[in-house]
């Protein structure tokens, strides 16, 4: 059973997608900054869509891709129900089929931390600089390593989501050696015939960003800003829990 499986169904119903909805909102002003007005974007690991579905109704033409088949319904739904027109691909982005199609890409949340080998970051990288078209942007976040060394493991056992139909449990931990973060994920969903119980096992890997840095000078993406705060647009700090680069070809 692969991740994003059983759980896909608390990723969509729960919290998570107010994330990627933060990120449509604040994508605008970050496009104005560096004087981009995209007609055609590239969502990778879309998720269950609402990021993808927002951008679509602002008219902008979306393709998302995503490894999880199970996301790839929630995504579909999603867009229906909002009447976006976005087309989901089920695809690694560590293998894009695309050559320089697309103004700008994204990449949102924890979505390149779960590359848990390094080679695995120069192919997306090298794969985003063939896709994008001749000065296009690529827009990403990830995880930095304090995030997943300190922030994640200031409880070492908390409830994540508990709604009347969802009760969702994590219990984190991290190997310094590795640089790999543990989540082990427990939930809980409410049937017809009482609670149906699901056990999921989420690692992701912190890089250095220097170590990003390098990878994206290599892939030849050039970097335009690297931020601890998309909304302040302000530098990365050494307790930053997330990072965002705005790179370009």
């Amino acid at each position: 059973m692969s991740i994003y499986e059983r759980f896909a169904y608390f990723y969509a119903k729960g919290a998570y997608p107010q994330y990627s909805e933060r990120m449509a909102e604040l994508f605008p002003s970050v496009l104005e900054r560096f004087g981009v007005k995209p007609r055609i974007l590239l969502d990778l690991a879309y998720g269950e869509g609402s990021f993808a579905a927002a951008m679509a109704k602002k008219g902008v033409q979306v393709t998302g891709i995503d490894l999880s088949p199970h996301m790839l319904k929630f995504a579909k739904e999603r867009a229906k129900k909002e009447k976006a027109s976005a087309e989901f691909i089920l695809q690694d982005m560590c293998s894009l089929p695309f050559e320089e199609r697309f103004d700008v890409m994204t990449c949102w949340y924890d979505s390149l931390n779960y590359l848990l080998e390094f080679k695995d970051l120069e192919k997306t990288f090298v794969g985003v600089y063939r896709t994008l078209k001749r000065g296009g942007l690529f827009i990403f976040d990830m995880n930095t390593i304090y995030g997943l060394a300190v922030n994640w493991q200031r409880h070492p056992c908390y409830v994540q989501q508990d709604t009347p139909k969802l009760l969702e449990v994590h219990r984190p931990s991290y190997d310094f050696d590795k640089n790999i973060a543990t989540l082990r994920i427990t939930g809980f969903v409410k049937e017809r015939d009482g609670w149906t119980r699901i056990d999921e096992e989420h690692k992701e890997r912190g890089y250095s960003i220097e170590k990003i840095k390098q990878t994206l000078k290599k892939s030849g993406l050039q970097e335009l800003a690297c931020w601890g705060s998309m909304q302040e647009m302000s530098e990365l700090k050494p307790d930053s829990g997330r990072v965002w680069f705005i790179t370009h070809k």
